[in-house]
């Protein structure tokens, strides 16, 4: 396998997990995060430090990034000590941040205009999905360009999706992530309905599992983050609110009406209100919860009348 150094911009929960795969399959490896104890938990499995995502990028074959929103990434690529400020010609940077896809053309342009390639490539499957190497990655961009990243992608994703040029992985990934705050939003109407009713949460979702309810957010999601009792948060609720608003951004700029998904987004802005803003996104359940008295946990189902 080629040894061809990676540079990694952004190594918090996402990015820590995909950047300890790529150690544990023999890359080189430099870092570079705002958080030094990120940084220094890399360090120690064999990671270089960077001073910046400039510094970063000197010298490396790929350049991933895992930023929190637009603004940051932007910044991180094209502001000053910047990705392309170092980056190689021939080089290829690859964004795994869910952003806007104005943002992700306006970059690639300016990679381009340095013979440096760049891919649009949002990641679902979360911190579990990064951790086992089982992500869905949505792809944008040139096909040459995903042929050449794929030994890399290989190491992170089990399902790896070209959906189009520079700014369709964004946009395929906004889709999704909408839509999954749609069918978390339903079920939490829906579940804390029917244990109010008095129907047990075991039961219940074992009975909607084998119909024609059944989902991957029932399945997967809710009984490792809002069924527990920790409800540990893999995937904070501020950045779902985030990405619905960047999905109605992409629907405001084709001038279309989408009244489900602006309820849904009100529904997130209700649960910041609400103090949820840092809790995992399933848990915008919570302001159902509390509205019946009901905790939706698998091992003590708590009602109050």
């Amino acid at each position: 396998m080629s040894q061809e150094r990676i540079a990694f911009i952004g190594v918090g929960r996402m990015g820590g997990r995909m950047s300890n795969r790529l150690l544990d399959a023999g890359y080189e490896l430099v870092v570079f995060d705002p958080s030094a104890d990120a940084v220094a938990r890399l360090v120690e499995r064999g990671a270089s430090a960077a001073a910046s995502p400039a510094d970063a990028a000197q010298n490396a074959g790929f350049v991933l990034c895992s930023l929190p929103n637009p603004a940051i990434v932007r910044d991180a690529v094209a502001g000053d000590a910047g990705v392309l400020d170092g980056a190689r010609p021939g080089s290829l940077i690859i964004d795994f941040s869910t952003g806007d896809p104005a943002v992700a053309r306006e970059l690639a342009a300016l990679a381009a205009a340095k013979d440096v390639g760049f891919l649009d490539a949002p990641v679902s499957r979360g911190v579990v999905g990064a951790e086992n190497g089982t992500l869905a990655v949505m792809i944008g961009g040139e096909h040459e360009a995903l042929e050449l990243a794929r030994p890399v992608l290989d190491q992170l994703a089990s399902d790896i999706v070209h959906v189009g040029g520079v700014g369709a992985g964004q946009v395929t990934k906004l889709c999704n992530n909408m839509l999954t705050a749609i069918i978390t939003t339903a079920l939490g109407e829906v579940l804390v309905t029917g244990v109010k009713a008095g129907v047990g949460l075991e039961a219940l979702t074992a009975a909607l599992g084998a119909g024609s309810a059944g989902n991957y957010v029932l399945s997967g999601y809710l009984p490792n983050t809002l069924f527990t009792e920790e409800r540990a948060a893999g995937f904070a609720l501020a950045l779902m609110r985030k990405d619905l608003g960047l999905f109605l951004k992409a629907a405001g700029d084709a001038q279309l009406d989408l009244p489900l998904s602006e309820l849904v987004h009100g529904q997130y802005v209700a649960a910041r209100k609400a103090g949820l803003d840092e809790a995992d996104s399933t848990s915008i359940a919570e302001l159902y919860e509390r509205a019946a008295g009901v905790r939706l946990q698998t091992s003590a189902v708590e009602v109050s009348s």
